[in-house]
């Protein structure tokens, strides 16, 4: 069973761990601060292209919009028109029902008055009617005068019905009127057949082109580019508004593209603006398509401007962003540099230059512990500037710091692997860590020093040389032969104070462990 306490401690060390986590992270940025640049980079970059894709995504949703709108509208259009034509035609089924009976007049009087009720129902889109015999002359007109001197065999309907006993409603292709002045006009007709079934006429209702252009004219169009009417052979029936063909124009489909009803090459798109961008809906009974463009115009404009609002408001968070990241990446840098400056004097020796007492007590923990686990010998030098009380006293403590940086410099100028280190002790002591250093190279350094001091030939009238030397201990321990490296250290002490007790400006080593061998070289000079 899980106890409140179990809880606690899980929530306990959730929190440690995300805080190290965190923590290590920020450490990261420290050691690399352009990572923060970069990443603010890239965050910016990410959010161009996130606004880009959306404003894209954005675009692509306002077309389709318009493509359901231009659908509906063409639906609305198509079931208007498709209502009349089911009028249309059931006039034209009567009247060929009344032609045909051999006991009737060829076009009653009471027919004729359902075709003018018809055309009050239709809104004048019904412009006229009338029943034509097998030769081709209007038999029967609807208001009753027989004009036999008006012939329509030469019309595509007359001919088509003629040709085709089982055509049924036939919509011809637009004519100028013979009958009412040249109006420009399409013929709705069916077929009249003789007792033994022969052609005997066609029945005709003729609606005017213009009048019929007040149904895609009275459609709310502010948002589109166009409304067309076509019959399916291309012929554009009415059109709002008719920016390129006219209505009766005909534009000649290629034959498989006007089998499938590809009505594209029958409408003047806008510039830019593929077949794909338009919807079409045949009317429900005809031969003819409802076909509306939206207009991209609009579209587009509307589209550009949302570009031109989000583009400025990410652009100026790109940029902040970016920028911010970069003078975060700058202040990190300073930082850091801040950082590394203050660590560096907390372990640096004002006066010398060389590290410090915290500095050398860090250095010599670290080398001791390595080399614990490589087994290699620690040497340490031990030096100190014979007679420096003297020198303040007689020369002054400035000069005498001016004496202990030539020193320092000299000492350090010694050490030249990255794994030694010269260090200020106090006072005018220096001590040097030498990793991986025998006692015979820690002598041959110690003398090195010694003799190099000795050639600065700075004045000393309170030394026995005339001159300023030091005096140097050198002490080289192994683990396993030394408890530590502050036993190396102490060692080096005395055989420092053994070098100086032996007459000064000279050097005393040892090998803990072993019988320590004070004097100097045989090369030395004599002090």
């Amino acid at each position: 069973m899980t106890t409140r306490s179990d809880v606690s401690r899980k929530q306990s060390g959730f929190r440690s761990w995300f805080g190290q986590r965190l923590r290590a992270l920020f450490d990261k940025f420290d050691d690399y601060p352009s990572m923060v640049g970069v990443i603010g980079t890239a965050i910016a970059i990410a959010i161009l292209v996130g606004v880009s894709l959306l404003l894209r995504a954005d675009r692509q949703a306002r077309y389709l919009f318009a493509l359901e709108r231009a659908q509906s509208v063409a639906s609305v259009v198509a079931t208007s028109l498709g209502g009349n034509i089911a009028v249309y035609d059931t006039l034209l089924k009567e009247m060929v029902r009344e032609a045909e009976d051999p006991t009737t007049p060829l076009f009653p009087e009471r027919v004729r008055d359902r075709v003018r009720f018809g055309q009050t129902l239709s809104r004048d889109f019904l412009d006229d009617a009338y029943v034509v015999d097998k030769t081709g002359h209007i038999a029967a007109p609807l208001d009753g005068q027989t004009n036999v001197s008006v012939n329509v065999s030469d019309r595509d309907y007359f001919r088509s019905h003629a040709l085709s006993p089982s055509l049924g409603l036939y919509i011809s292709q637009p004519y100028a009127s013979r009958t009412h002045g040249g109006v420009l006009s399409v013929a709705l007709t069916r077929r009249i057949a003789a007792p033994d079934h022969t052609f005997a006429g066609v029945a005709v209702l003729a609606l005017r082109l213009d009048h019929l252009g007040t149904l895609v004219s009275d459609v709310d169009s502010a948002d589109l580019h166009s409304i067309d009417i076509v019959e399916e052979k291309g012929t554009v029936l009415a059109c709002d508004p008719c920016s390129g063909a006219r209505p009766g124009a005909l534009v000649t489909l290629p034959g498989e593209a006007a089998r499938n009803g590809d009505l594209s090459a029958a409408l003047a798109f806008p510039k830019g603006m593929s077949a794909l961008d338009y919807r079409s809906v045949r009317v429900p009974g005809a031969s003819m398509y409802v076909v509306v463009t939206p207009s991209t115009h609009l579209l587009m404009r509307e589209w550009l401007r949302q570009v031109w609002i989000f583009s400025a408001i990410a652009i100026a968070c790109a940029a902040t962003l970016i920028a911010g990241s970069w003078l975060l990446t700058a202040a990190i840098r300073t930082r850091s540099s801040a950082a590394a400056r203050l660590v560096s004097l907390s372990v640096t020796d004002g006066l010398t230059g060389l590290a410090n007492r915290r500095a050398l007590d860090t250095k010599l923990a670290a080398e001791w512990r390595r080399a614990k686990r490589s087994g290699s010998p620690l040497s340490i030098l031990f030096a100190d500037i014979d007679h420096f009380k003297h020198f303040n006293d007689a020369y002054g403590h400035s000069v005498g710091d001016d004496v202990l940086r030539a020193v320092a410099k000299n000492i350090g100028g010694h050490v030249r692997r990255d794994s030694d280190m010269a260090a200020r002790y106090g006072g005018e002591e220096f001590a040097v860590v030498l990793p991986d250093t025998d006692a015979q190279s820690a002598a041959t350094m110690a003398e090195q020093v010694r003799r190099d001091i000795e050639r600065l030939h700075i004045d000393h009238a309170g030394s026995a040389a005339g001159m300023v030397t030091i005096s140097v201990g050198a002490a080289t321990g192994v683990a396993g032969e030394c408890d530590s490296a502050e036993a190396i250290l102490k060692a080096a002490d005395e055989q420092l104070f053994i070098a100086k007790q032996s007459g000064r400006n000279r050097i005393s080593t040892i090998v803990l462990g072993k019988t320590p061998s004070p004097g100097e070289p045989p090369d030395s000079p004599s002090s």
